[in-house]
């Protein structure tokens, strides 16, 4: 098994390793106490089909949060099963919905959590997983979470994973997410996006 391991100069630890035998997890039906749900956003304007590299896109995410990683004493730790996963573009829009939910991941988590950004393909679409070690949400706010100006967060604005729809369905994507999680606790979003031209 080949594995690579590497920091990022930032107050938190990024960790990684590459496992080209491990795919992503099937989804084998959810436990009565788990919430779930998917959003496949509304088709908007067709996206230029320009490459993004998820693993570079998701080492510059983690440096442009590291104070808030470094304030809340927490780790990155970054998982993928191929070499270099890419989605369509445009990068602007794609390295949007990973800042957004990586920082809501960060904020969610309790000091010195682990928040785990995993990147897969399959089938000409690449695959993230974003999963914290929060509290989770509500029943009464899932059916919340994507409206603008909607938050649990004191003194904030709520408007991320509004964005992050917006941004989905720019790109054609969609969107899951399963809180708590398979481990009892937090919450994991997993983004769906189409590969880059190249991949498919």
């Amino acid at each position: 098994m080949k594995s690579h391991h590497f920091s990022l100069r930032t107050p938190a630890a990024l960790k990684l390793w590459h496992n080209p035998c491990e795919g992503p997890r099937q989804s084998k039906g959810e436990p009565m106490t788990s919430a779930t749900g998917a959003v496949r956003a509304a088709s908007g304007a067709h996206a230029a089909a320009t490459p993004v590299s998820l693993p570079t896109l998701v080492k510059q995410v983690v440096q442009e949060l590291g104070t808030l990683i470094g304030q809340r004493r927490a780790a990155v730790e970054v998982i993928r099963t191929s070499d270099n996963p890419q989605a369509r573009g445009p990068e602007p829009a794609v390295k949007q919905i990973l800042f957004q939910l990586v920082k809501n991941a960060v904020e969610a988590s309790p000091p010195g959590g682990v928040v785990r950004v995993a990147q897969h393909e399959r089938n000409s679409q690449v695959i993230i997983e974003v999963t914290d070690e929060g509290p989770g949400i509500g029943f009464a706010d899932f059916s919340r979470i994507f409206k603008r100006g909607y938050t649990t967060k004191s003194g904030a604005k709520g408007q991320g994973l509004a964005d992050v729809e917006w941004r989905l369905a720019e790109l054609r994507g969609g969107i899951a997410w399963e809180s708590p999680h398979r481990t009892g606790r937090g919450t994991c979003f997993t983004v769906t996006l189409p590969a880059a031209p190249s991949l498919q």
